[in-house]
């Protein structure tokens, strides 16, 4: 009887945190949703402020002073929360093996920062990270804050990938570099290969707003193609622990059912044993 109320409790247990998992698995799916309804517009901003800035600079083809001279920085963008596998551990091996020793470490989401911590990488700055498709923008103005001053930024992502999967990806952010890497499959934005275009401003204000614009677009689109890959990666957590507990309560199941057998063959036992000495 002990087995049995230990074996039940068990279920019960298993039970309940089946449900946890598969409302964490519910909630991943939506956030995915969301980013990659958001995605093809980011990438379409980031797409036309990239042309407008390679346009723009045919304007003053050395463009603006770049600072070379300033500090320089690698931003990770990892997870806010947890059960996202091995991503945030991979993003932080790309950014370890490519870091310089002049950049400082940035990481977005409180998980790789914990983690950076542990592997003893001296992040100089953690930020929280978006936990819903709203939050990319503000986490995205706490960046370009984080930024100001630096000349040479560079980010390391998670992209999405069809199926559900991720690539770790990195991108130069600072200075910015028209050619940027874009997504497999979609077209390299053009160069200033037009006449230049027809502006009411001074080149050099002109060039400073496009480049305000495109760290922000950059930025913007870096952690929306990261935060659905949290989600992606999450999901896949989440229903390999559901198939696991599955599997698990299926046992159990099996287990109570032979010790109730055993249980009802041994009481039957008793009263047939009991039937034969009366008749004795």
């Amino acid at each position: 009887m002990e087995q049995e109320q230990a074996l039940r409790a068990r279920i019960a247990s298993l039970t309940e945190l089946r449900g946890l998992f598969q409302a964490l698995r519910v909630l991943a799916a939506s956030r995915l949703q969301e980013a990659l309804a958001a995605l093809p517009g980011i990438r379409a901003y980031s797409d036309i402020v990239t042309e407008a800035l390679a346009d723009g600079r045919a304007l003053d083809p050395p463009g603006l002073a770049s600072g070379e001279d300033g500090a320089a920085a690698l931003i990770v963008i990892c997870a806010e929360h947890g059960f996202v596998g091995g991503l945030n551990a991979a993003l932080l091996d790309e950014a370890s093996t490519s870091r310089r020793p002049d950049e400082a470490l940035i990481v977005t989401g409180k998980r790789g920062g914990a983690l950076a911590a542990e592997r003893g990488m001296a992040p100089a700055l953690v930020l929280p990270a978006a936990t819903h498709v709203s939050g990319v923008t503000d986490v995205t103005h706490d960046l370009a804050a984080a930024l100001a001053g630096r000349s040479s930024v560079r980010a390391v992502f998670g992209r999405h990938e069809r199926g559900g999967g991720y690539a770790v990806a990195a991108r130069r952010v600072l200075p910015p570099d028209p050619s940027a890497d874009t997504a497999p499959g979609r077209p390299q934005p053009p160069g200033p290969h037009r006449a230049p275009p027809l502006v009411q401003l001074p080149p050099a204000d002109l060039l400073a707003a496009l480049e305000r614009e495109y760290l922000f677009a950059a930025l913007s689109q870096a952690l929306m193609e990261s935060f659905a890959s949290e989600n992606a990666a999450r999901l896949r957590v989440m229903e390999a622990a559901d198939r696991s507990i599955a599997d698990k309560l299926d046992r159990l199941a099996r287990v109570e059912n032979e010790i109730r057998q055993e249980a009802i063959t041994s009481e039957l036992l008793d009263v047939a044993t009991g039937a034969q000495a009366i008749l004795g």
